[in-house]
C-alpha cells in the first residue's frame, strides 16, 4: 500500500482516479474545508505515519490552507498558523515543499495566497 492509498483508507477519502503526485491538489472540493484540515492536521500529528505520508500530508495541508486563504480566512487563523508551525517544526522534512510554495524571486503579485508565510518561515531557517 502506498503512502496516498493509505492515508485515503485511514481518513475515508475518496479513492478516485487521483493517485498521482498530484492528488492532493486534485481531491474533491468537499475535502478542502478547515473540517477536514483539522483531519489532516490530527493525521499529521499521528506518529503512526512515515516521513513519506508526513510528507503527502503536509502537500495536502499546504494546498488547502492556500484555498482557504484564497477564500478570505485569515493567515493568523488557528488552522492555517497550526498548519504553517508544522511546517517550520518539521522543515528538515519539507524543504522540497518550502522551496515549492515560496515561490523565491518571484513577485508576490504573482504568487500563492500562502507564499509570503512560507517566505517568512524560509527566512527563519536560513
Amino acid at each position: 500500500m502506498n503512502e496516498i492509498d493509505r492515508i485515503c483508507k485511514d481518513l475515508k477519502l475518496p479513492r478516485g482516479d487521483f493517485f498521482t503526485q498530484d492528488w492532493a491538489y486534485e481531491l474533491p472540493e468537499e475535502f478542502r474545508t478547515t473540517y477536514w484540515l483539522k483531519k489532516y492536521i490530527s493525521a499529521y500529528l499521528d506518529i503512526n505515519y512515515s516521513k513519506v505520508e508526513k510528507n503527502a500530508l503536509m502537500t495536502l495541508m499546504l494546498d488547502v490552507s492556500n484555498d482557504l486563504l484564497t477564500q478570505g480566512v485569515d493567515v493568523s487563523d488557528e488552522l492555517i498558523v497550526s498548519v504553517l508551525n508544522l511546517l517550520l517544526k518539521n522543515h528538515h522534512c519539507h524543504f522540497m515543499l518550502i522551496d515549492y510554495w515560496s515561490l523565491e524571486g518571484e513577485p508576490l503579485e504573482d504568487c500563492f495566497a500562502l507564499t509570503p508565510a512560507v517566505r517568512n518561515i524560509k527566512n527563519q531557517i536560513r
